[in-house]
């Protein structure tokens, strides 16, 4: 029976995240701007598997990700060492007492995330051609932010208890 929970859950991680990032309501936006929903899918698995196994999942989400956007920036790297460092703070079997710590979790991964990415775009297109980049950068690094921090403790603490039920 567990076997089929697991297998269901990978099924609607599969099916729901494409929904999710592509027709996102519009009360779960920010003037437009949706949460990071790989950095809400990735924390539950990374905080009940090995580092190995959140390692290879977070690989196939970035390149599942990576498949929607027309970027030469990646969600690989972000999402890999997100994995590794989440990972070993549930191996070290600390009970995540309070809702919000998932919340907080989900903040600080989908910064890095976020710095991660223009990270890449200035590494790979030298300067930038002028200065608005960066505001607008980081007006849509904070919207998504501060929605990322308000829908995961929702949407996270649930699939984090789906798996804790199918283990």
């Amino acid at each position: 029976m567990a076997r089929k929970r697991g297998k269901i859950l990978i099924f609607f991680t599969a099916i729901c995240l494409p929904i999710l990032m592509i027709s996102s309501p519009d009360w779960l936006k920010i003037n437009g701007i949706s949460p990071c929903w790989p950095v809400v899918f990735l924390l539950p698995v990374s905080l009940n598997n090995t580092p190995w196994i959140s390692a290879i999942y977070s690989i196939f989400l970035g390149i599942f990700i990576d498949s929607f956007t027309v970027s030469d920036a990646s969600y690989i790297p972000s999402l890999f060492l997100l994995s590794l460092v989440w990972s070993q703070y549930g191996l070290h079997n600390k009970k995540i007492e309070l809702f919000l710590n998932i919340g907080l979790m989900a903040i600080f991964g989908t910064a890095f995330v976020g710095f991660s990415i223009c990270l890449q775009k200035i590494i790979l297109y030298g300067t930038l051609r002028n200065n608005w980049f960066y505001s607008w950068s980081i007006y849509v690094l904070i919207c998504e932010v501060i929605i990322t921090g308000l829908v995961a403790p929702f949407f996270s603490s649930w699939l984090l208890l789906t798996y804790k039920k199918t283990n």
